[in-house]
């Protein structure tokens, strides 16, 4: 099932109707259609302010560092029904892009026009309460499709799960006491000394104590080692040397020397920080309510609902519902890049940023929007909704799906 968003003559927002009821209007011309994906019309009628509907519309929100769920519940005067559910994909690759960007302009500077090195020079770096940009844009992604839907449709309640991670008790295991939460167990300006007073100054290779000491990630950085007391080891000079570039063979055999282990906190600390951005302008649409994702957890057990995060949203609610009414059209929402960098506008009548499936000869199908354009041979370079990269197709095989330069949904 899927329903269509519905405005009036004048622009009111009114109560979301099935799709099939949606082109019926059309069809009897009593209405236009403004947006196929998601599906939005607009009557040719303005409804009077007494008759609108006005029961409640809640916006649900399952917030996360890869995807996001979404949903928009609608509580009727009997039942509360789903109208609205889907996955936002966000980017995560805002930080290596970053790490280029840094590396070009050091380039510049030592090879270009040489100049003494600045450090605190940056205004954006020295603003209070500034979030890192690789947060920052993912926060704005959800906020970018929460302000499309309400556009569509009126929200008057919105609910985010509050997003509560004990560092300490996700390393340890369990819940430590109060006193033990003031031990370091991160990298911090003391965290050489604390590994090698652990280890007795005394390499844990070769046994060797008479020699200047150095700290070893076992599992390291570039792999996504946890910056933690528990994936650091003390060696010699030599025999670090010998285990560089080869970390991930001496792993295992380091971990349980250890008696350690390597949790990434990368995902858990995406979705902490800028937590409180995102509620600040959340309660600037509607009234914001908190909730966690325990009480999450036991709703969807209770009322016998599949996990996903965008079922997860509607649970967020707080509404009652059961698991045949969550089985509306998942939306898949990928929020583009606001630049874009296209140097052709179109070929053959498709644009850059189309939604378009391509088709071969052998009949297998790709959904893809497209990146870029080569007219001398009228090909084009696309990237499916999974990700893969497909150059050079033909667009003679294409068929537009549609056309957005924002927000795709699909």
């Amino acid at each position: 099932m899927t329903y269509c968003f519905v405005l009036d003559a004048q622009g009111n927002k009114l109560s979301p109707t099935r799709e099939n009821r949606a082109w019926y209007l059309i069809r009897k011309k009593k209405a236009t259609l403004q947006n196929k994906f998601p599906m939005v019309i607009q009557l040719k009628r303005e409804i009077p302010l007494e008759e609108i509907d006005t029961t409640p519309v809640k916006l649900g929100i399952d917030d996360g560092s890869k995807q996001v769920g979404i949903a928009l519940v609608q509580e009727c005067k009997t039942i509360s029904k789903p109208v609205f559910k889907g996955t936002i994909e966000l980017r995560t690759d805002v930080k290596e892009k970053m790490s280029v960007r840094r590396g070009y302009r050091r380039y510049r500077r030592q090879h270009k026009r040489y100049r003494p090195v600045r450090f605190n020079n940056r205004s954006s770096s020295k603003k209070e309460g500034r979030i890192a940009p690789s947060i920052k844009q993912k926060k704005d992604s959800i906020l970018r499709v929460v302000n499309q839907l309400h556009k569509w449709i009126r929200i008057d309640h919105s609910f985010l799960e509050d997003v509560l991670i004990d560092i300490r008790a996700l390393e340890k295991g369990y819940k430590p006491y109060n006193w033990e939460y003031q031990r370091s167990n991160r990298l911090d300006e003391n965290i050489r000394k604390a590994v090698v007073l652990r280890d007795h100054n005394t390499c844990q290779e070769c046994g060797v104590t008479n020699t200047r000491m150095e700290v070893h990630h076992i599992i390291p950085r570039r792999f996504n080692g946890g910056d933690s007391i528990h994936n650091l080891i003390t060696l010699c000079s030599s025999c670090h040397e010998k285990v560089t570039g080869d970390e991930i063979a001496h792993t295992k055999r380091f971990h349980k020397k250890l008696k350690g282990r390597n949790i990434h906190f990368g995902d858990a600390m995406h979705v902490m920080l800028g937590k409180t951005f995102l509620q600040n302008k959340l309660r600037e649409i509607a009234p914001l309510t908190l909730t966690t994702g325990g009480d999450t957890a036991n709703k969807r057990i209770d009322w016998g609902i599949e996990k996903t995060h965008a079922n997860d949203a509607i649970v967020v609610c707080g509404s009652e519902v059961n698991s045949q009414q969550c089985e509306i059209k998942n939306w898949s929402i990928k929020p583009l890049k606001k630049r874009s960098k296209k140097k052709i506008e179109s070929i053959n009548g498709f644009h850059h940023r189309d939604f378009v499936q391509y088709t071969k000869r052998n009949g297998k199908a790709y959904f893809a929007y497209i990146t870029s354009f080569y007219p001398l041979k009228n090909q084009c370079n696309m990237t499916t909704i999974d990700g893969k990269v497909l150059k050079r197709y033909g667009v003679n095989r294409l068929k537009l799906i549609c056309r957005s330069n924002k927000i795709f949904w699909y």
